[in-house]
């Protein structure tokens, strides 16, 4: 499959549009610290420990933003390193009901999204 890349607005103490890379094979979403900062994202002390795809392990902070795609939105864990290009994870994908169209390359919602209070 090609990539993609999809507009992302990430909302911590600010909201940024951000275009991200919608990787398949990533579980979480994964910004670089000057972004983080420039979104205001509360940041968890304790760093969590991530594998990357070539093997190698890497420390990452993580936050919770609200992810808004497409029209849905759902808060979701976003993990912040050293990445050059914002990385659209599936755990967020899931969540919003939203899956990867290969052929076409963009995303597509993939089930009714309903928020219930």
């Amino acid at each position: 499959m090609g990539q993609f890349r999809q507009t992302v607005a990430l909302t911590g103490e600010k909201t940024a549009r951000v275009r991200m890379l919608v990787d398949t094979g990533a579980t979480f979403s994964i910004i670089s610290e000057p972004l983080a900062q420039t979104i205001g994202i509360k940041l968890h002390k304790r760093p969590y420990t991530t594998t990357l795809a070539d093997g190698r392990r890497m420390k990452a902070s993580y936050g919770t933003v609200l992810f808004s795609i497409v029209g849905r939105e759902a808060p979701g864990t976003l993990l912040v390193g050293g990445v050059d290009e914002p990385i659209l994870g599936m755990e967020i994908l899931e969540i919003l009901g939203l899956t990867v169209d290969p052929r076409w390359r963009r995303l597509r919602k993939s089930r009714t999204f309903v928020v219930r209070a």
